[in-house]
């Protein structure tokens, strides 16, 4: 399948059972907490964050948790490690990236460096409604880090986060943590929150990519190369997008900078 990233041409080799598609639009039954927005037609935008105290007390927290996990891992790092060069301090070591990557995959919200309500107010102006961190199928509350080492298979393929259950009805924001350039950043679609699931083909369950395995479906077909950018926030700003959205599918192509990111999905509270 091919594509084009910022303008340059990219190819993915998907492999996994095919899913047969059909000519729903998932969002037309869901509810869209883009629909009323300016960025709406788009399904994400780039926006200011937190007031700056609270911003950077969260990315300097989550960075030091980052650090509290790879010592977890057998890692000893300093304290004031640059979480930026997290893929020199692991190395090749696959066992202690993934024991990091065990502890990142879903960390209980009680771990945050600020008050979740802070979050939720922000998303909650930003989509027109209230909103809260409280996932309503499964009553958890979670968030994400994501670890992106430079030239490394650690990103998820192209895909919807609503292929996999218990994530209808929500927005995401992408927060930068370290190391989030227009050559990292997490890329995504715009507008393929509006189309229906027979305008691509994708995997019935997760997919191998690039060689590694993930439990996410993955697009597999277009009928023509695909259009996909990297929004690139600033450390004082936030990305929010559909989950509804294509996204994933693309390498760190920086030299020498991991990329970290925090990851979180909030509901309507009303």
């Amino acid at each position: 399948m091919k594509a084009r990233l910022n303008q340059h041409d990219v190819t993915y080799h998907i492999e996994g059972a095919e899913n047969t598609p059909d000519h729903r639009v998932l969002l037309a039954s869901a509810l869209d907490l883009t629909a009323g927005t300016p960025w709406g037609a788009d399904g994400y935008t780039v926006t200011p964050g937190l007031p700056a105290p609270w911003q950077t007390q969260l990315r300097a927290g989550l960075a030091e948790l980052l650090r509290t996990f790879l010592r977890a891992a057998g890692v000893p790092v300093a304290p004031d490690f640059d979480v930026s060069r997290y893929h020199r301090a692991i190395a090749d070591d696959a066992a202690r990236h993934l024991a990091v990557v065990q502890h990142i995959r879903e960390i209980r919200q009680e771990l945050l460096p600020i008050p979740v309500t802070h979050l939720e107010a922000r998303v909650s102006d930003l989509v027109g409604r209230p909103v809260r961190a409280l996932n309503p199928w499964d009553n958890e509350r979670f968030f994400h880090l994501r670890v992106i080492r430079p030239h490394r298979p650690d990103n998820n393929p192209l895909h919807r986060d609503v292929w996999l259950p218990d994530y209808d009805d929500c927005i995401n924001i992408y927060l930068p943590i370290a190391g989030s350039t227009p050559d990292s950043a997490m890329p995504l679609i715009p507008g393929s929150h509006h189309w229906p699931e027979s305008r691509t083909g994708r995997t019935a369950e997760g997919a191998t990519y690039n060689g590694v395995r993930f439990t996410v479906p993955a697009l597999t077909a277009a009928p023509g190369p695909l259009d996909i950018v990297r929004p690139d926030p600033t450390p004082d700003q936030l990305l929010i997008f559909s989950p509804y959205l294509l996204h994933g599918g693309a390498v760190n192509l920086t030299p020498d900078t991991t990329r970290v990111s925090l990851e979180m999905r909030f509901w309507a509270a009303d």
